[in-house]
């Protein structure tokens, strides 16, 4: 595919923080095309922020046709649920996530898309996802016992045939763990506590295919569940809701260890502090936006505020408020603030308020 670029200049400068340049009058998959050129012109990453989610998949469909093999895209993908849901995020969707929140502080060049509502969403610190992932290699000295405790700290499920991500499998000298972050489970083959050999395997026959050298073994979660994490969960919990916390169930799951569906709203409980998506970008970051990127926030807010009116009231999963489980859209506007920003729009942007046509 050329390079030639048929939307973006090849003088273009991107501006300074604070300021926000526009590219105008974009329809149909021209703000994909515009994406892909500029990632080819610049030499930091590329965050492209899309109004929704069904936007968003849209954006990397397109943007992965113009890009081709040249540019490296990632989706940060959204849960799929409704804020204080009492069910979880699929393991897949988890999975991607932490797939990418893994890579993000690596990137030098290419392009992650998101949805411009995801950025109000609550991340855990930026180290969670090193200090609590795995790397494995073919001979290396582990103990057994140990590495499947660690697991089961990081979240993973023990189960007796692994299918899903998230899950592990103990059969003897074999441990099946499906990795978040990966396309297929990984059988690994013990003698004593010695690493013999790393094998992918099909989910569906459960036959060892390829052998591999080595792998990183992400956390199931985005929030831990080992006994520090349960500990300040509890502190915590008992700090914000009064009454008796033994009545509520999810106290109550938390404290056994158990990952009460949904658990992924009480996030803040876990940490002392939290992050947002834009944390785990490198310093060196270009944001292309929507150009009515504050209305879509404040319009996500409202919704968030209408939902935790309607989940407010059950009062054995009482639940955090807003501002406590989310990034206020002021928040997230004051830190897009610190990067180069471009914002797209089907309409012709005028040259005012900082905005321009490029």
């Amino acid at each position: 595919m050329p390079h030639d670029s048929l939307l973006i200049p090849a003088t273009l400068q991107l501006p300074q923080p604070r300021h926000r340049r526009g590219l105008g009058r974009l329809i149909g998959a021209s703000t994909s095309l515009a994406a892909a050129e500029l990632a080819r012109q610049i030499d930091v990453p590329l965050l492209v922020l899309a109004e929704d989610p069904r936007q968003a998949d849209r954006l990397e469909s397109e943007i992965r046709f113009f890009a081709g093999d040249a540019i490296d895209v990632q989706h940060f993908v959204e849960w799929e649920t409704l804020p204080w849901d009492s069910f979880s995020p699929h393991q897949d969707i988890i999975s991607e996530r932490l797939s990418v929140l893994a890579a993000l502080r690596r990137k030098q060049a290419g392009i992650i898309v998101a949805s411009a509502p995801s950025l109000l969403q609550r991340l855990p610190p930026v180290d969670y996802v090193a200090a609590h992932s795995l790397a494995l290699r073919s001979g290396q000295t582990l103990p057994r016992d140990a590495f499947i405790d660690s697991l089961t700290a990081a979240g993973y499920l023990r189960v007796p045939q692994v299918s899903e991500h998230g899950e592990i499998a103990v059969r003897g000298s074999l441990i099946d763990v499906f990795p978040m972050g990966s396309s297929r489970p990984i059988r690994i083959d013990f003698f004593d506590d010695d690493i013999e050999s790393l094998r992918y395997f099909s989910p569906e026959n459960q036959i060892s295919v390829d052998v591999i050298d080595a792998v990183d073994i992400l956390p199931a979660r985005e929030i831990p569940l080992d006994a520090d994490a349960v500990r300040n969960f509890r502190e915590q919990y008992r700090e914000r809701f009064e009454g008796q916390p033994g009545k509520s169930r999810v106290y109550r799951e938390v404290s056994d260890g158990i990952a009460h569906g949904g658990i992924e709203y009480y996030l803040p409980l876990f940490f002392e502090s939290t992050a947002t998506l834009l944390d785990y970008l490198p310093a060196e970051c270009a944001v292309f936006v929507p150009h009515a990127l504050e209305s879509i926030l404040e319009q996500a807010w409202a919704e968030i505020e209408e939902r935790y009116e309607l989940c407010r009231l059950d009062p054995e999963r009482p639940i955090l408020s807003p501002a406590e489980t989310f990034n206020r859209p002021e928040t997230v506007i004051d830190q897009l603030g610190s990067a180069s920003q471009l914002s797209y729009s089907a309409q012709s942007l005028a040259e005012n308020q900082g905005n321009s046509n490029l």
